[in-house]
Protein backbone atom coordinates (compact mmCIF):
# COMPACT_ATOMS: atom_id res chain seq x y z
CA UNK A 1 0.00 0.00 0.00
CA UNK A 2 1.23 3.48 -1.21
CA UNK A 3 0.49 6.36 1.41
CA UNK A 4 -1.11 9.65 -0.46
CA UNK A 5 -0.09 12.47 1.83
CA UNK A 6 -1.71 15.33 2.49
CA UNK A 7 0.95 18.76 1.81
CA UNK A 8 0.90 19.27 5.93
CA UNK A 9 2.25 15.24 6.19
CA UNK A 10 4.88 15.67 3.82
CA UNK A 11 6.12 18.66 5.51
CA UNK A 12 6.06 16.67 8.39
CA UNK A 13 7.67 13.58 6.90
CA UNK A 14 10.51 15.74 5.90
CA UNK A 15 11.69 16.99 9.27
CA UNK A 16 10.65 13.56 10.92
CA UNK A 17 13.40 12.28 8.25
CA UNK A 18 16.01 14.82 9.71
CA UNK A 19 15.43 14.24 13.12
CA UNK A 20 15.75 10.38 12.79
CA UNK A 21 19.25 11.24 10.31
CA UNK A 22 21.21 9.81 13.12
CA UNK A 23 20.05 6.73 13.37
CA UNK A 24 19.11 6.05 9.82
CA UNK A 25 19.50 2.47 7.96
CA UNK A 26 20.10 2.45 4.44
CA UNK A 27 16.67 0.84 3.78
CA UNK A 28 14.30 3.55 5.52
CA UNK A 29 13.09 5.25 2.52
CA UNK A 30 10.20 7.57 3.26
CA UNK A 31 7.69 4.62 2.63
CA UNK A 32 8.90 3.33 6.16
CA UNK A 33 9.35 5.98 7.72
CA UNK A 34 5.95 7.17 7.05
CA UNK A 35 4.45 4.04 8.93
CA UNK A 36 5.83 5.60 11.92
CA UNK A 37 4.10 8.65 12.34
CA UNK A 38 1.16 6.81 11.14
CA UNK A 39 0.87 4.56 14.01
CA UNK A 40 1.08 8.20 15.98
CA UNK A 41 -1.46 9.96 14.23
CA UNK A 42 1.55 12.20 12.41
CA UNK A 43 2.85 13.81 16.00
CA UNK A 44 6.57 13.80 15.00
CA UNK A 45 7.46 14.01 18.70
CA UNK A 46 5.97 10.50 19.51
CA UNK A 47 6.80 9.36 16.74
CA UNK A 48 10.68 9.60 17.02
CA UNK A 49 9.68 8.48 20.54
CA UNK A 50 8.74 5.17 19.23
CA UNK A 51 11.18 4.68 16.53
CA UNK A 52 14.27 5.68 18.45
CA UNK A 53 12.61 3.00 21.10
CA UNK A 54 12.47 0.35 18.79
CA UNK A 55 16.01 0.79 17.67
CA UNK A 56 17.17 -0.27 21.05
CA UNK A 57 14.70 -3.06 21.57
CA UNK A 58 16.15 -4.59 17.91
CA UNK A 59 19.87 -4.00 19.17
CA UNK A 60 18.39 -5.36 23.38
CA UNK A 61 16.66 -8.71 21.25
CA UNK A 62 19.43 -9.30 18.60
CA UNK A 63 16.15 -8.72 16.37
CA UNK A 64 18.33 -8.74 12.81
CA UNK A 65 19.77 -12.15 13.54
CA UNK A 66 16.89 -13.87 15.48
CA UNK A 67 15.95 -15.97 12.97
CA UNK A 68 19.07 -17.97 12.44
CA UNK A 69 20.18 -17.76 16.26
CA UNK A 70 17.11 -18.39 18.46
CA UNK A 71 16.11 -21.95 18.89
CA UNK A 72 12.65 -22.07 18.87
CA UNK A 73 11.44 -24.96 22.13
CA UNK A 74 9.98 -28.22 20.41
CA UNK A 75 6.45 -27.22 22.58
CA UNK A 76 6.14 -23.82 20.83
CA UNK A 77 6.91 -25.62 17.75
CA UNK A 78 4.30 -28.06 18.38
CA UNK A 79 1.43 -26.47 20.52
CA UNK A 80 1.86 -22.57 19.46
CA UNK A 81 -0.90 -21.86 17.70
CA UNK A 82 -0.37 -19.94 14.03
CA UNK A 83 1.12 -20.01 10.51
CA UNK A 84 1.36 -18.34 7.50
CA UNK A 85 -1.47 -20.07 4.93
CA UNK A 86 -1.97 -18.52 1.46
CA UNK A 87 -1.92 -15.07 -0.01
CA UNK A 88 -5.10 -12.33 -0.47
CA UNK A 89 -6.43 -10.92 -3.57
CA UNK A 90 -4.18 -8.02 -3.16
CA UNK A 91 -0.84 -10.52 -2.97
CA UNK A 92 -0.30 -10.16 0.89
CA UNK A 93 0.67 -13.08 2.73
CA UNK A 94 -2.10 -14.65 5.45
CA UNK A 95 -1.29 -15.17 8.90
CA UNK A 96 -3.94 -17.61 10.78
CA UNK A 97 -4.43 -18.13 14.02
CA UNK A 98 -7.20 -20.46 15.72
CA UNK A 99 -6.58 -18.75 19.22
CA UNK A 100 -10.01 -21.30 20.24
CA UNK A 101 -7.48 -24.08 20.32
CA UNK A 102 -4.46 -22.72 21.99
CA UNK A 103 -3.78 -23.37 26.16
CA UNK A 104 -1.93 -20.97 26.99
CA UNK A 105 -1.67 -22.31 30.88
CA UNK A 106 0.15 -25.21 29.63
CA UNK A 107 2.47 -23.08 27.31
CA UNK A 108 3.13 -20.57 30.04
CA UNK A 109 4.44 -23.81 32.16
CA UNK A 110 6.49 -25.02 29.39
CA UNK A 111 8.58 -21.99 28.77
CA UNK A 112 10.44 -19.12 29.97
CA UNK A 113 9.19 -15.47 29.52
CA UNK A 114 11.62 -14.50 26.67
CA UNK A 115 10.81 -17.81 24.72
CA UNK A 116 7.00 -15.94 24.49
CA UNK A 117 8.59 -12.75 23.55
CA UNK A 118 11.09 -14.28 21.36
CA UNK A 119 8.48 -16.30 19.55
CA UNK A 120 6.36 -13.63 18.80
CA UNK A 121 9.18 -11.15 17.45
CA UNK A 122 10.57 -14.41 15.40
CA UNK A 123 6.93 -14.42 13.36
CA UNK A 124 6.90 -11.11 12.84
CA UNK A 125 10.27 -11.41 10.90
CA UNK A 126 9.35 -14.41 9.17
CA UNK A 127 6.71 -12.54 8.00
CA UNK A 128 8.92 -9.44 7.32
CA UNK A 129 10.82 -11.64 5.14
CA UNK A 130 8.07 -13.19 3.27
CA UNK A 131 7.10 -9.82 2.57
CA UNK A 132 10.57 -9.17 0.57
CA UNK A 133 10.19 -12.16 -1.19
CA UNK A 134 6.76 -11.28 -2.43
CA UNK A 135 7.71 -8.05 -3.52
CA UNK A 136 10.31 -9.74 -5.84
CA UNK A 137 8.13 -12.27 -7.10
CA UNK A 138 5.15 -9.76 -7.97
CA UNK A 139 7.06 -6.82 -8.60
CA UNK A 140 5.07 -5.19 -6.49
CA UNK A 141 5.66 -3.23 -2.29
CA UNK A 142 4.27 -5.79 -0.35
CA UNK A 143 4.86 -4.67 3.12
CA UNK A 144 2.02 -6.19 4.98
CA UNK A 145 -0.12 -9.09 5.98
CA UNK A 146 -4.21 -10.18 6.27
CA UNK A 147 -4.61 -11.84 9.91
CA UNK A 148 -7.92 -14.24 10.49
CA UNK A 149 -7.99 -14.78 14.40
CA UNK A 150 -10.25 -17.87 14.62
CA UNK A 151 -11.85 -17.97 18.24
CA UNK A 152 -13.81 -21.52 17.54
CA UNK A 153 -13.87 -23.79 20.06
CA UNK A 154 -12.88 -20.65 22.71
CA UNK A 155 -13.70 -21.72 26.53
CA UNK A 156 -14.13 -19.58 29.53
CA UNK A 157 -10.60 -21.40 30.88
CA UNK A 158 -9.24 -18.76 28.26
CA UNK A 159 -10.37 -16.12 30.75
CA UNK A 160 -7.36 -16.79 33.10
CA UNK A 161 -5.62 -13.49 33.32
CA UNK A 162 -1.91 -14.39 33.47
CA UNK A 163 -2.18 -15.44 30.14
CA UNK A 164 -4.41 -12.99 28.95
CA UNK A 165 -1.97 -10.97 30.21
CA UNK A 166 1.13 -11.70 28.49
CA UNK A 167 -0.93 -12.52 24.73
CA UNK A 168 -1.84 -8.82 25.29
CA UNK A 169 1.86 -7.77 26.15
CA UNK A 170 3.33 -9.53 23.32
CA UNK A 171 0.81 -7.79 21.08
CA UNK A 172 1.73 -4.36 22.39
CA UNK A 173 5.22 -4.76 21.91
CA UNK A 174 4.55 -6.04 18.58
CA UNK A 175 2.58 -2.97 17.48
CA UNK A 176 5.38 -1.19 19.21
CA UNK A 177 7.93 -2.36 16.98
CA UNK A 178 6.26 -3.14 13.32
CA UNK A 179 3.92 -0.79 12.68
CA UNK A 180 1.38 -0.46 9.81
CA UNK A 181 2.10 -4.28 9.38
CA UNK A 182 -1.31 -5.50 9.86
CA UNK A 183 -3.06 -4.20 6.67
CA UNK A 184 -6.38 -6.03 7.92
CA UNK A 185 -7.83 -8.33 10.43
CA UNK A 186 -10.73 -10.59 10.54
CA UNK A 187 -11.74 -12.17 13.76
CA UNK A 188 -13.55 -14.79 13.25
CA UNK A 189 -16.23 -17.21 15.74
CA UNK A 190 -16.24 -14.49 17.86
CA UNK A 191 -18.23 -16.07 21.20
CA UNK A 192 -20.34 -14.10 23.49
CA UNK A 193 -17.81 -13.61 25.44
CA UNK A 194 -16.14 -11.44 22.99
CA UNK A 195 -16.62 -7.71 24.87
CA UNK A 196 -15.00 -8.91 27.48
CA UNK A 197 -11.63 -9.61 25.87
CA UNK A 198 -12.33 -6.62 23.87
CA UNK A 199 -12.42 -4.54 27.05
CA UNK A 200 -9.12 -6.03 28.12
CA UNK A 201 -7.41 -5.55 24.63
CA UNK A 202 -9.15 -2.21 24.04
CA UNK A 203 -6.65 0.30 25.82
CA UNK A 204 -3.53 -1.09 23.82
CA UNK A 205 -4.59 -1.07 20.52
CA UNK A 206 -4.12 1.73 18.11
CA UNK A 207 -7.21 3.37 16.58
CA UNK A 208 -5.34 2.63 13.17
CA UNK A 209 -5.74 -0.60 13.93
CA UNK A 210 -8.84 -0.97 15.46
CA UNK A 211 -10.01 0.48 12.08
CA UNK A 212 -8.68 -2.15 10.31
CA UNK A 213 -10.67 -4.92 12.45
CA UNK A 214 -13.62 -7.17 11.43
CA UNK A 215 -15.25 -9.12 14.14
CA UNK A 216 -17.57 -11.95 12.21
CA UNK A 217 -19.53 -14.26 14.32
CA UNK A 218 -20.07 -17.67 12.48
CA UNK A 219 -20.76 -16.53 9.06
CA UNK A 220 -17.85 -15.57 8.06
CA UNK A 221 -17.30 -16.70 4.72
CA UNK A 222 -19.03 -14.14 2.46
CA UNK A 223 -16.87 -11.17 3.78
CA UNK A 224 -13.85 -13.45 3.90
CA UNK A 225 -14.11 -14.03 0.11
CA UNK A 226 -14.60 -10.58 -0.73
CA UNK A 227 -10.60 -10.07 -0.03
CA UNK A 228 -9.25 -13.60 -0.67
CA UNK A 229 -9.35 -15.99 -3.26
CA UNK A 230 -10.73 -20.00 -2.22
CA UNK A 231 -8.09 -21.11 -3.48
CA UNK A 232 -5.88 -19.62 -1.09
CA UNK A 233 -8.58 -20.13 1.85
CA UNK A 234 -7.95 -23.41 3.97
CA UNK A 235 -10.99 -25.82 3.88
CA UNK A 236 -11.91 -25.42 7.55
CA UNK A 237 -12.47 -21.64 7.07
CA UNK A 238 -14.58 -22.19 3.80
CA UNK A 239 -11.87 -22.46 1.24
CA UNK A 240 -10.69 -24.95 -1.13
CA UNK A 241 -6.88 -25.29 -0.07
CA UNK A 242 -5.89 -28.40 1.39
CA UNK A 243 -2.59 -29.68 3.04
CA UNK A 244 -0.75 -33.23 1.81
CA UNK A 245 -3.35 -35.96 1.84
CA UNK A 246 -6.13 -33.74 1.72
CA UNK A 247 -6.44 -32.41 4.86
CA UNK A 248 -8.62 -29.38 5.22
CA UNK A 249 -6.80 -27.77 7.94
CA UNK A 250 -3.63 -27.12 6.13
CA UNK A 251 -1.59 -28.49 9.17
CA UNK A 252 1.74 -28.74 7.32
CA UNK A 253 1.35 -24.92 7.07
CA UNK A 254 -1.00 -23.75 10.44
CA UNK A 255 0.42 -24.93 14.11
CA UNK A 256 -3.66 -26.18 15.76
CA UNK A 257 -2.57 -25.82 19.27
CA UNK A 258 -4.00 -28.26 21.67
CA UNK A 259 -3.75 -28.80 25.16
CA UNK A 260 0.29 -28.91 26.17
CA UNK A 261 1.38 -32.46 27.56
CA UNK A 262 2.82 -32.24 30.99
CA UNK A 263 5.63 -34.17 30.24
CA UNK A 264 6.79 -30.20 28.98
CA UNK A 265 6.45 -28.49 32.07
CA UNK A 266 9.17 -26.81 33.64
CA UNK A 267 9.27 -29.03 36.65
CA UNK A 268 13.50 -28.48 36.86
CA UNK A 269 13.28 -25.03 36.68
CA UNK A 270 16.47 -23.00 36.91
CA UNK A 271 14.88 -20.49 39.52
CA UNK A 272 13.30 -23.35 41.78
CA UNK A 273 15.76 -25.61 41.22
CA UNK A 274 19.05 -23.52 41.84
CA UNK A 275 18.34 -19.82 42.48
CA UNK A 276 18.82 -18.17 46.04
CA UNK A 277 15.43 -18.43 48.33
CA UNK A 278 13.76 -15.86 50.01
CA UNK A 279 9.96 -15.07 52.21
CA UNK A 280 8.69 -11.53 51.70
CA UNK A 281 6.19 -10.75 54.19
CA UNK A 282 2.93 -8.81 52.83
CA UNK A 283 3.80 -5.20 52.73
CA UNK A 284 7.28 -5.56 52.49
CA UNK A 285 10.11 -5.01 49.99
CA UNK A 286 12.83 -7.50 48.42
CA UNK A 287 15.87 -5.41 47.78
CA UNK A 288 18.73 -6.62 45.74
CA UNK A 289 21.55 -4.44 45.21
CA UNK A 290 24.58 -5.21 43.15
CA UNK A 291 27.72 -2.95 41.49
CA UNK A 292 27.60 -1.85 38.36
CA UNK A 293 31.19 -1.12 37.48
CA UNK A 294 31.13 -0.22 33.89
CA UNK A 295 28.90 1.28 31.51
CA UNK A 296 27.43 -1.28 28.65
CA UNK A 297 27.10 -3.93 31.20
CA UNK A 298 24.43 -6.40 31.19
CA UNK A 299 22.23 -7.06 34.37
CA UNK A 300 20.19 -10.35 33.65
CA UNK A 301 17.84 -11.72 35.93
CA UNK A 302 15.86 -15.21 36.57
CA UNK A 303 13.16 -15.61 39.33
CA UNK A 304 9.49 -17.51 40.18
CA UNK A 305 7.27 -17.57 43.20
CA UNK A 306 5.77 -20.14 44.72
CA UNK A 307 2.00 -18.70 45.51
CA UNK A 308 1.34 -14.86 44.16
CA UNK A 309 2.39 -12.50 41.81
CA UNK A 310 4.97 -9.69 43.18
CA UNK A 311 5.72 -6.55 41.90
CA UNK A 312 9.50 -6.38 40.27
CA UNK A 313 11.29 -3.58 38.87
CA UNK A 314 14.80 -2.21 38.51
CA UNK A 315 16.60 1.69 39.48
CA UNK A 316 19.85 2.20 39.53
CA UNK A 317 22.05 5.56 41.36
CA UNK A 318 24.93 6.51 38.70
CA UNK A 319 28.15 7.19 39.83
CA UNK A 320 28.50 11.06 41.39
CA UNK A 321 24.41 10.96 42.05
CA UNK A 322 22.51 11.45 45.14
CA UNK A 323 19.09 10.44 43.39
CA UNK A 324 17.85 6.62 41.82
CA UNK A 325 17.05 6.45 38.27
CA UNK A 326 14.17 4.09 37.03
CA UNK A 327 15.53 1.98 34.63
CA UNK A 328 12.26 -0.78 34.74
CA UNK A 329 8.69 0.63 36.55
CA UNK A 330 7.54 -1.53 39.39
CA UNK A 331 4.99 -3.84 37.90
CA UNK A 332 2.86 -6.58 38.35
CA UNK A 333 4.31 -9.85 37.19
CA UNK A 334 2.52 -13.20 37.20
CA UNK A 335 5.74 -14.67 38.60
CA UNK A 336 3.68 -17.62 40.33
CA UNK A 337 2.84 -19.23 37.06
CA UNK A 338 5.33 -17.90 34.69
CA UNK A 339 9.24 -17.83 35.25
CA UNK A 340 10.51 -14.29 34.42
CA UNK A 341 13.84 -13.88 32.88
CA UNK A 342 15.37 -10.75 31.20
CA UNK A 343 18.34 -8.26 30.63
CA UNK A 344 18.99 -4.94 30.25
CA UNK A 345 22.18 -2.71 29.48
CA UNK A 346 23.13 -0.49 31.84
CA UNK A 347 24.37 2.35 30.24
CA UNK A 348 25.82 4.13 33.40
CA UNK A 349 28.40 2.35 36.40
CA UNK A 350 26.40 2.61 39.90
CA UNK A 351 24.27 0.90 42.05
CA UNK A 352 21.50 -1.23 40.95
CA UNK A 353 18.51 -2.63 43.15
CA UNK A 354 16.10 -5.38 42.02
CA UNK A 355 13.24 -3.99 44.16
CA UNK A 356 10.37 -7.34 44.64
CA UNK A 357 7.34 -6.56 46.79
Amino acid sequence: MEYDLTARQKEILEKFTERVADISKSDWDSHYLTKWLYARNFDIVKAEEMLRASVKYREKMRIDHILEEYEVPEVLGKYLIGGMCGRDKEGLPIRIEPFGNLDMKGIMKSVKKTDLEKIAIRNCEQLLRECQYQSKVQDKRIDGYTLIFDMANFSRKMLWRPGLSVYIANAEILQNNYPEMQKRMFIINAPKVFPILWKLAQPIISENTKRKMKVLGKNYKEELLKYIDEDQLPVFLGGTMTGPNGDPLCSHKICHGGEVPESYYLDDSVASKTADRATISPGNDLKIECEIESPGSILSWNFKTEHKDIGFGITVKPEGSTKEKELIPVSRVDSQVLEQDGNIICEQAGKCKCIKR
